[in-house]
């Protein structure tokens, strides 16, 4: 039997990758280990039906029992400059135990691209594809999810400083592509999966909240100072947020062609078609 251990699976994509295998593990057809830090996420790995193991991306003498037996690890690592060090550490205990197959999930960009958010991911993966290992990408560009995030219901206010369109996808796509290929690793050995579904830019979203949700709103760009706060209190270190105002800043200058392109991968993977903007707000009126 195929098993599988999914890492930094308690966050936006992983609830939904967790639905998704639920069934799987269920019938006997695939075994679902979860990485848990707390008692919170591990009952809540529980109660989806699936099994917890402690772990901690920042305690790597545990990598190896942790992955012990496994088949297939799906690296889902934290968007900071320590995601180099611990897709590292993960891959090497990954190889070191035989694992066979690593999954990553990055960031959609221009294979020769001078920006380091992007960049950053691409360095994981080349370590994966260099580890013996086989391997397959999964490259999400901008998250539907973050939006939500960005506003303030009180005011019907949208706090974004990106301009131009750029493709967006859900983190339910994700999950969705991410979950077939962790049934049939093999099948996608060697793929790198660019997930992007619709382009739009941050004003006609939120012409979609308002006619959605019959509240005007309007779009706010924040000051790089306040965007710097914001991601500092998110636990994200001063460089790697620098970095990212500055990809913002390109974007903006139109610096980043490939930003707003879109793909197909998620109906020909999964036999569905993506999830809309218009669909993504109507499935999450109860959040807004």
């Amino acid at each position: 039997m195929n098993s599988v251990f999914l890492i930094g699976a308690t966050g936006h994509v992983g609830k939904h990758l967790m639905t998704e295998l639920a069934p799987d593990h269920a019938a006997g057809r695939l075994q679902v280990k979860v990485g848990v830090r707390s008692a919170i996420s591990a009952k809540a790995v529980e109660d989806a039906g699936l099994v917890p193991v402690s772990f901690d991306l920042s305690d790597f003498s545990r990598f190896d029992a942790a992955l012990e037996g496994i088949s297939t690890v799906f690296l889902l690592r934290p968007y900071t400059l320590n995601q180099l060090i611990y897709g590292k550490q993960v891959i090497d205990a990954a190889r070191r135990v035989g694992v066979r197959t690593i999954v990553t999930i990055g960031a959609f960009g221009s294979p020769d691209t001078p920006w380091p958010v992007i960049g950053w991911n691409f360095l994981v993966e080349a370590y994966a594809e260099r580890s013996g290992m086989a391997w397959t990408h999964l490259r999400p560009n901008y998250f539907m999810d973050n939006v939500p995030q960005q506003r303030i219901a009180a005011t019907a206010t949208i706090y974004n400083r990106v301009v131009p369109p750029v493709s967006w996808i859900s983190s339910e796509d994700i999950a969705a592509v991410a979950a077939v290929v962790l049934r049939e690793p093999t099948a996608h050995a060697g793929q790198a999966y660019n997930l992007a579904s619709e382009a739009l830019d941050i004003r006609q979203i939120a012409q979609l909240f308002s006619d959605i949700t019959g509240r005007q709103h309007s779009v706010v760009s924040a000051p790089p100072e306040v965007v710097m706060d914001r991601l500092l209190a998110q636990g994200r270190e001063r460089e790697y947020a620098q970095a990212l105002i500055d990809y913002i800043d390109a974007v903006n200058a139109g610096k980043v062609p490939e930003v707003a392109d879109v793909f197909d991968t998620v109906e020909r993977l999964t036999g569905r078609p993506a999830i809309s903007w218009e669909q993504f707000i109507k499935q999450h009126l109860d959040q807004l």
